[in-house]
């Protein structure tokens, strides 16, 4: 999956894809291949990369007009993420199942998420937000998206 306008933005602040890696604590091969969409960029990786960009996750990723910056909470790891899955799930009033089906896994590692002990790949979350139209600026802590998210 191509990462939206991620390559843009970072064109746009006259970065480099080292420099991008340097303050993302990566090596520039990886980000390279983030960047490309040959490896699936870490969530959390994402939010530094739209703070660093002046933006929010949403905008970098293609599925949002708005591209105002968000702040986002700086303890994102995957625990916070599944917590904020499981909160998105029970205010939809689905349940673990329907959300593993809706990703085509088992509902074992679907709980696995929202457990926090595995990383969700970031094109399932991606997958989430389009199909249950949930914010992934609020999944990953933003404290309002008064502004419609999708195109």
């Amino acid at each position: 999956m191509k990462h939206g306008k991620v390559r843009d933005l970072r064109e746009d602040h006259d970065l480099t894809q080292r420099d991008v890696a340097q303050l993302l604590g990566v090596k520039r091969s990886t980000y390279t291949m983030w960047e490309l969409g040959d490896v699936n960029f870490p969530i959390e990786k994402l939010v530094k990369l739209a703070q660093i960009l002046h933006t929010n996750l949403e905008y970098m990723l293609g599925i949002s007009i708005d591209k105002r910056a968000i702040q986002y909470p700086d303890d994102i790891d995957i625990g916070f993420i599944g917590q904020q899955l499981r909160k998105q799930r029970l205010k939809l009033n689905k349940t673990q199942s329907d959300f593993a089906k809706t990703l085509k896994i088992h509902q074992s590692t679907y709980s696995y998420y929202e457990d926090g002990r595995t990383r969700i790949p970031t094109e399932k979350l991606i997958l989430l937000s389009i199909t249950y139209r949930i914010s992934l600026n609020e999944i990953c802590g933003a404290k309002s998206n008064k502004v419609p998210i999708f195109n």
